[in-house]
C-alpha cells in the first residue's frame, strides 16, 4: 500500500527550451587527447577542428554568444565536435571525407529537434550521463584513458543510464546488477561481493581512481548513487591501480562533475513497502564565461521493506565547484555528506533446519527487535588540480579527507543454536551487542601522463604515485541473559526484549593503515596494429594496532606487483588482447609459532580474450579466457596454538603451501544492438578450488547471466520504451556449513512513456514472476536472506 509522500516540496523552474544533437554517421577518426576549457563556441570548434586536422565549415553568426563545455578526454575529432555543440540547438553533419559543417538542429518538418531514439558513437566519451546509451566510449579505472577494446583486461562499465533505468540508487544495487559479481553475506551486515571467486575487499575500491578511502562500501556504508557518474567494474588482478587485495578485481566510482551548460533534473520514486525517494540535481556555470561552474546533488530516500519491522531513512547532500585557473589549468572542490538511520535492524539471517533444509518461513520474518538499529555518517571533501603542460603531458593532483562512523545496537543469537523441531532447544537470545565505529581516511594520488613518438609510432606512458591512511577506532560492549530467552520463528515476537542500556565498552580496538606506493604504466605501439602495455607497481604497507596497552605492528615492503598486456588489431573493430597481472593480500598481522610475520598471500591472473566495437562503436562486445591463481595463504598452525603471544587467541598460522585456483569464461555485450535497443548482458563460467579443497566461494555459481534491455519504439511510437531482464544463476553448494541453494532466474521489466520533451514516467516490476528464493546462503546464524518478492517502482523524472 503506498501512502502519501510525507513532505511537500514546492519548487520554481525557469526552463530553457534545449535540444538533443542528432548524431550522424561519420568517417572512422584517430583517437586523440582533448584537454580545452569552457569557452565560447566558436574558439572550441576551431581549437578541436585545428587540433584534429579536420575542414570546419562555420557561420559565425550561428555560433554567436553560445557557449562550449569544457572538452576533456581520449576521443576523435568527432566526438570532441558533438559534445562542444550539445544544448546549442546546432548539430554537426558530415560533408565530406574529414569536413564537416555545423548547422541547426533541425527534423525531417523544420522544427526544433527535441529528442533522438538512437545514440550514436560520436556522443560516448568518458561521461555516460546524457548519453543515452548502456555503454561508454572511454573508461578511466586505469588513470590514462582508454576505451573498452583497448583495455587488455574484463572491465564492466554501468553506466548513469542504466542505474537511472533500473533504479540502481546504492553500491550494491549496482554490483548485484553487473556480470560476473556475485554477492556473499557476511557476519554482522558487512557483506561483500566476489568477482571469480575472490572477495572484493575495500582495498579495492577506489573513487575517480583514488584508493584507501572505502571502508565497509557494501556493507555497513553504502554510498548513494545520485553522486556518481558511472561505476567501472575490473575483473581479475588490479595490483598496479591498487596495490593489495584480492586477485578477483577492483571498482572504481567516477563522480559527477559540473556543466557549463544549465542543467536541472528532479526525480521522484514510490514504490512497494512504502519507498519514497526524491532527487535535486542542478548544474550549471557561475559567471558569464564558463569558467567557473558548480553542481548540487541532494536526495532523501524514506522507506519500508519486505521484511517486517524494518525501515530506513538516508539523507544525501553532495556540491563540487570546478574552476578554470587559465588555459590549461582546471582544479575543483568538492563535499559530501551522508547519513542513514535503519530501524528493526538485525545483525543475523534466518535459520535453516539442523540438516541445513529449508524451513520455510514467511519472507517477511524478521527476528530481531524493533528497537535494533544502525546509525551511518560519513562527511567527505575531496579536490584535484589537472594541468596541461602542453601538447602532450598532462598532470592530475588529486586528494580526499572523509570521516565515517556507524552505530549498531541489536540483539545476537547463540551460535550453537539450531531450528531442531524434535526438541526446545531451538533459537534463543543470548543477548545485546552494542558495536561503535569510527574511521578517518585520507589518500593522495597525483599521475603524470604523457605522448611521445619513437620509430616512427605514438606510445604513451603513466607514472605515479599514491599515499593513503586509515584510522580506526572499534568499540563493542555487550549484555548477556540469563536466563536466555528462546525465540519462536514462526510466530516472532519484537517485543519480548526491552532494549538495554550501555554501561560501557568491554572492548577498544585503534588501528593506523598506512599504504603508499609508486605505478609506472606503458603502452608500446611496435607496429600499426600490435601493442604491448608493460607496468609495475611498487607498494608498502604497514598496519599498527593498539589493544589493551599492546601494540602489534606489522609491515609488507616494497612489494612488486607488474602487469604485461598485449593488443593485435585484426581490422578497425576487432582487437585480440592477452595479460597477466597480479596481487598481493597483506598477512603480517599474522603470526608463526617463532614470532615471525606472515608472508603475504599473491594472485596471479592470466587472461586471454577477443574485444570488438561494432556498429560505429555503439557496441562493445567482449569474450574473455581467465585462469587465476593465489598461493601462501595463511593456514591455521593448529599444533602450536597458544604460542603466539601478539594473537590476541594465542593462534599461530603458516603460509599454506597449496594453491587457489579459478578459472572460466566470459561474453559480454553493451550498449545499441539495433536502432533504439539498449543492451548489457554478460554471461560468465566459473569454477574454484580452494587449497584446502572446496570451493574458494561456495556462493560463486557455475554459471551466471545478467541481462538488462531497454527498447525505445521507433517513429510515431518514439514516447514509448519497453525493458526487461533476467539475473540466472545455477545452484551451489556450502559444504562448510552443510546448506545449499537451488538455481534460479529472476525477471524484470519496465515501460517508461515520455510526456514532452521534460518529462517522464516510468513503472518497473522486480521479480516480475515473484519467485520465492534465498538471495544468499552462508553461516545458518548470518548468511541466509530472502530476496525480493515482486515489487513495484513508479518515477517520474524531469529534465531541464
Amino acid at each position: 500500500m503506498l501512502k502519501p509522500w510525507p513532505l511537500a516540496v514546492a519548487i520554481t523552474l525557469a526552463i530553457a527550451p534545449t535540444a538533443c544533437i542528432r548524431a550522424e554517421d561519420a568517417t572512422q577518426q584517430q583517437q586523440q587527447y582533448f584537454d580545452l576549457p569552457p569557452a565560447s563556441l566558436a574558439l572550441t570548434l576551431n581549437a578541436i577542428a585545428r587540433q584534429s586536422g579536420l575542414v570546419m565549415s562555420l557561420d559565425p553568426a550561428l555560433a554567436a554568444g553560445k557557449q562550449a563545455p569544457a572538452i576533456r578526454g581520449q576521443m576523435s575529432g568527432m566526438q570532441a565536435l558533438q559534445q562542444a555543440v550539445v544544448g546549442s540547438g546546432l548539430q554537426v553533419i558530415v560533408t565530406g571525407n574529414q569536413t564537416f559543417s555545423v548547422a541547426p538542429a533541425v527534423d525531417a518538418q523544420g522544427a526544433l529537434e527535441l529528442g533522438a531514439t538512437s545514440v550514436n558513437s560520436t556522443g560516448l566519451g568518458e561521461t555516460t550521463e546524457g548519453s543515452g546509451s548502456y555503454t561508454t566510449g572511454t573508461v578511466t579505472i586505469g588513470k590514462t584513458p582508454q576505451s573498452l577494446r583497448r583495455t587488455p583486461q574484463s572491465v564492466t562499465v554501468v553506466t548513469r543510464k542504466l542505474m537511472d533505468d533500473k533504479n540502481l540508487v546504492s553500491l550494491d544495487q549496482v554490483m548485484a546488477q553487473t556480470p560476473g559479481i556475485t554477492r556473499a553475506n557476511r557476519g554482522y551486515g558487512n557483506n561483500h561481493f566476489s568477482s571469480r571467486g575472490f572477495d572484493i575487499t575495500d582495498d579495492s575500491y577506489m573513487v575517480d581512481g583514488v584508493a584507501g578511502q572505502a571502508y565497509a562500501y557494501t556493507g555497513w556504508m553504502i554510498p548513494d548513487m545520485a553522486v556518481f557518474d558511472r561505476v567501472e567494474v575490473l575483473r581479475g588482478a588490479s595490483g598496479l591501480l591498487v596495490g593489495a587485495g584480492n586477485p578477483g578485481g577492483a571498482v572504481n566510482l567516477v563522480r559527477k562533475r559540473p556543466t557549463a551548460e544549465p542543467r536541472l533534473s528532479i526525480t521522484t520514486r514510490a514504490g512497494s513497502w512504502d519507498n519514497y525517494r526524491l532527487e535535486l540535481d542542478a548544474s550549471g556555470k557561475l559567471n558569464p564565461e564558463g569558467t567557473l561552474r558548480g553542481r548540487v546533488v541532494t536526495a532523501y530516500e524514506d522507506r519500508g521493506y519486505f521484511i517486517d519491522a524494518t525501515s530506513s531513512k538516508r539523507p544525501l547532500l553532495y556540491g563540487i565547484v570546478e574552476a578554470d585557473l587559465g588555459s590549461a589549468t582546471t582544479v575543483a572542490l568538492g563535499v559530501r555528506r551522508q547519513t542513514s538511520r535503519v530501524d528493526g535492524y538485525s545483525i543475523l539471517g534466518l535459520p535453516l533446519n539442523p540438516d541445513g533444509s529449508n524451513p520455510h518461513l514467511k519472507r517477511s520474518t524478521f527476528l530481531g527487535q524493533d528497537w535494533g538499529r544502525l546509525q551511518t555518517r560519513t562527511d567527505e571533501v575531496f579536490a584535484d588540480l589537472s594541468q596541461q603542460f602542453n601538447d602532450n603531458w598532462r598532470g592530475k593532483l588529486a586528494i580526499s579527507h572523509s570521516e565515517s562512523r556507524y552505530n549498531r545496537t541489536a540483539i545476537e543469537w547463540d551460535a550453537d543454536d539450531s531450528l531442531d523441531y524434535a526438541s526446545p532447544g531451538g533459537p534463543v537470545i543470548k543477548g545485546t551487542s552494542f558495536h561503535k565505529f569510527d574511521v578517518t581516511a585520507n589518500a593522495v594520488d597525483g599521475h603524470l601522463d604523457g605522448d611521445f613518438e619513437a620509430f616512427g609510432l605514438s606510445h604513451q606512458v603513466s607514472l605515479g604515485a599514491n599515499w593513503s591512511r586509515r584510522k580506526m577506532n572499534d568499540k563493542d560492549f555487550s549484555v548477556g541473559l540469563d536466563p536466555r530467552i528462546p525465540l519462536n520463528v514462526f510466530d516472532p515476537d519484537r517485543h519480548v526484549l526491552p532494549r538495554p542500556e550501555r554501561t560501557g565498552w568491554d572492548y577498544r580496538d585503534d588501528t593506523l593503515d598506512t599504504r603508499y606506493g609508486t605505478y609506472l604504466n606503458a603502452r608500446l605501439h611496435m607496429t600499426e596494429d600490435l601493442s604491448l602495455v608493460l607496468g609495475g607497481r611498487l607498494s608498502w604497507y604497514k598496519t599498527e594496532a593498539w589493544d589493551a596497552g599492546r601494540v602489534a605492528t606489522n609491515e609488507q615492503k616494497h612489494e612488486f606487483t607488474p602487469f604485461v598486456g598485449a593488443l593485435y588489431d585484426l581490422d578497425e573493430q576487432w582487437t585480440l588482447y592477452a595479460s597477466y597481472a597480479d596481487i598481493f593480500m597483506p598477512q603480517a598481522n599474522l603470526r608463526n609459532a617463532g614470532g615471525g610475520m606472515l608472508d603475504p598471500a599473491v594472485g596471479s591472473n592470466y587472461e586471454t580474450g577477443i574485444k570488438g566495437e561494432l556498429l560505429d562503436k555503439r557496441l562493445n562486445v567482449s569474450l574473455a579466457l581467465f585462469y587465476i591463481e593465489q598461493e601462501d595463504v595463511a593456514v591455521r598452525d593448529t599444533a602450536n596454538d597458544g604460542e603466539c603471544s601478539q594473537d590476541l587467541n594465542g593462534r599461530c598460522y603458516v603460509n599454506g603451501d597449496g594453491i587457489s585456483r579459478s578459472k572460466g569464461f566470459e561474453a559480454e555485450a553493451s550498449g545499441e544492438l539495433f536502432p533504439g535497443m539498449q543492451v548489457a548482458a554478460g554471461y560468465t563460467y566459473n569454477t574454484t578450488h580452494s587449497a584446502a579443497g572446496g570451493p574458494i566461494s561456495a556462493q560463486t555459481p557455475k554459471h551466471l547471466l545478467r541481462v538488462n534491455t531497454l527498447y525505445t519504439l521507433p517513429g510515431e511510437w518514439s514516447r514509448v520504451s519497453l525493458g526487461g531482464g533476467v539475473s540466472a544463476q545455477t545452484a551451489y553448494d556450502d559444504p562448510e556449513n552443510g546448506v545449499s541453494n537451488s538455481g534460479r532466474a529472476i525477471f524484470d521489466a519496465r515501460a517508461a512513456y515520455k510526456l514532452d520533451s521534460h518529462w517522464t514516467v516510468a513503472v518497473d516490476v522486480e521479480n516480475l514472476l515473484d519467485r520465492k528464493y534465498f538471495d544468499t546462503m552462508g553461516y545458518w546464524t548470518r548468511g541466509t536472506t530472502y530476496g525480493m518478492p515482486r515489487s513495484y517502482m513508479f518515477t517520474l523524472r524531469g529534465d531541464f
